[in-house]
């Protein structure tokens, strides 16, 4: 061997030692600080292991040809919706996913103006041609991807991985797999589950009178077929006094009626529940009737009436509407309000309700002025029959708006009505209509709401009123309401403040108390 090779093999070696001390070193003193700092341990995790799941659509379904989905290459079926509102239709795609997966979407349409909604879900698209765009997620979503505005948008929810699925045969589960199916009244008791698989495409509706009953599947329940208000079940999915209730996963399409209604129900959680819409009016969202408990999360709402509207009425006992939070939900309506609370208002009282991290993707287009019991508001706090209305908690929302005139709260006793039900609790027949306003509304907050995007003419209407000194307002404080980046105050344009009201503060971060 010659010198010089001698010498540079030495070196070499020397080389690898010190580095090989170098990483030696490097991760005793990583885990060192890791004990210290568990954090830092914890970013050393490997990333999940991407698997996907995709379920093909029946082979009656209209398969979109307006949207072509691919995620990691592989094909997700697209689904039609109808709607009252726009061009009369829009789209929806779901799949299953874990790890980090890459979504292309093809549209028949250009894509160089498209929207991805909600901000909040920091999708930032790559617009790989006109046509086409591509992103990455690493985490389940529910977004809207809007070419046009509001005229054929598509709807796209990740999921993440079903876990635990019953099978058919189990004891108690009434089980749907893919394909079409038309059961029509689909009836529930305690102890059973209701379970729709991914691929099925259940056309009924759900009536359940019992404990411990689930809702459950990454399927469809199809309303489609039932003209409005003549449905199976007087609800796409009617809970009747009801307890221990779980609706995870499902998605359900073009309610004939009210969609969710837990009625006189105690401890009712709805998870990861997408309602696909606005087919026909009075099809809300989500309405606690009566009940206490209700825990709904991570959902995404379209609807043409009121997306969450709890309420009083006749045939339950006046059992008071409290204790229901709503937290992580995207809401859209075309025609009614976002949150309307009180109109129905046979309760002895409506409380401890509380709405957190809310994003509104589009709310009503034909403004209406304030004091009339059928407006349309973001939040409507209407209590009437005397009915007392408290502890209400309104906090984190950001609120799109397309350049539409925005009543953003507006909160009033009020002589509103409660509807009959029929004989055979069918339907609503007719209103009968209260003599007096609610008691009161008290200690309620609105904190942290954002007004984004296009300002109407109306930039944000608050209105807050008393009717009489024995139906008033009091103890309301307003913080960090922000209207298109201006902070909001009592003496703001669009704010109004009238008669019987006391204790009204509004606040912002820069105040100093």
């Amino acid at each position: 061997m010659k010198k010089s090779q001698l010498s540079f093999e030495i070196s070499y070696c020397n080389v690898l030692q010190i580095f090989a001390e170098i990483i030696i070193g490097g991760i005793i003193a990583f885990v060192g600080a890791g004990a210290l700092n568990p954090g830092l341990v914890k970013a050393s995790i490997p990333p999940k292991e991407v698997r996907i799941v995709t379920y093909p659509a029946p082979s009656e379904e209209i398969d979109s040809t307006e949207y072509l989905v691919k995620v990691n290459g592989k094909s997700v079926n697209v689904y039609l919706a109808k709607t009252q509102h726009h061009d009369k239709k829009y789209y929806f795609a779901y799949f299953d996913f874990s790890g980090q997966v890459d979504v292309k979407v093809s549209s028949s349409l250009s894509l160089k103006n498209v929207a991805i909604l909600p901000e909040s879900c920091g999708i930032a698209p790559v617009i790989r041609s006109p046509d086409t765009l591509e992103f990455t997620v690493r985490q389940p979503f529910k977004i809207s991807i809007e070419r046009d505005g509001q005229n054929s948008p598509l709807l796209l929810f990740g999921n993440p991985l079903e876990e635990n699925a019953p099978k058919q045969g189990d004891p108690g589960v009434v089980f749907f797999g893919p394909g079409i199916h038309h059961p029509g009244k689909i009836f529930l008791t305690s102890n059973q589950t209701l379970y729709v698989a991914g691929g099925a495409v259940v056309k009924g509706g759900v009536y359940a009178q019992g404990n411990h009953i689930k809702i459950l599947g990454h399927g469809i329940i199809d309303g489609n077929d039932y003209p409005w208000k003549a449905g199976p079940t007087p609800f796409m999915l009617h809970l009747d006094k009801c307890n221990d209730v779980i609706i995870k996963d499902v998605i359900l399409r073009g309610s004939w009626f009210f969609t969710i209604v837990p009625s006189g129900c105690n401890h009712v959680s709805i998870n990861n529940v997408k309602i696909c819409g606005s087919r026909v009016d009075n099809d809300d969202g989500i309405d606690p009737i009566n009940s206490s408990d209700i825990n709904i999360h991570n959902c995404f709402i379209r609807t043409d009436d009121d997306c969450i509207a709890p309420k009083g009425i006749l045939g339950y006992n006046k059992k008071n509407c409290e204790n229901i939070v709503v937290t992580n939900c995207s809401l859209w309506t075309d025609r009614a309000h976002i949150f309307r609370i009180g109109f129905e208002s046979e309760a002895y009282a409506m409380q401890d309700i509380t709405a957190k991290n809310i994003n509104v993707l589009h709310f009503k287009d034909d403004f209406r002025l304030p004091n009339w019991f059928n407006g349309a508001a973001i939040i409507l706090l209407q209590p009437s029959n005397n009915m007392p209305m408290r502890r209400l908690h309104f906090e984190n929302f950001i609120i799109n708006d397309d350049g539409t005139d925005c009543y953003l709260i507006e909160v009033k006793p009020m002589s509103t009505g409660v509807w009959k039900i029929s004989e055979k609790n069918e339907l609503f027949t007719e209103m009968i209509r209260y003599k007096d306003p609610g008691r009161y509304v008290k200690n309620c907050l609105f904190k942290d709401i954002s007004l984004i995007g296009k300002a109407g003419t109306r930039r944000g209407m608050i209105n807050i009123s008393g009717t009489d000194s024995s139906h008033t307002v009091k103890n309301i404080t307003l913080k960090n309401i922000v209207r298109f980046g201006e902070s909001t105050y009592s003496t703001s344009p669009e704010v109004k403040i009238g008669s019987y009201v006391s204790h009204i503060r509004f606040k912002n971060d820069c105040d100093q108390n």
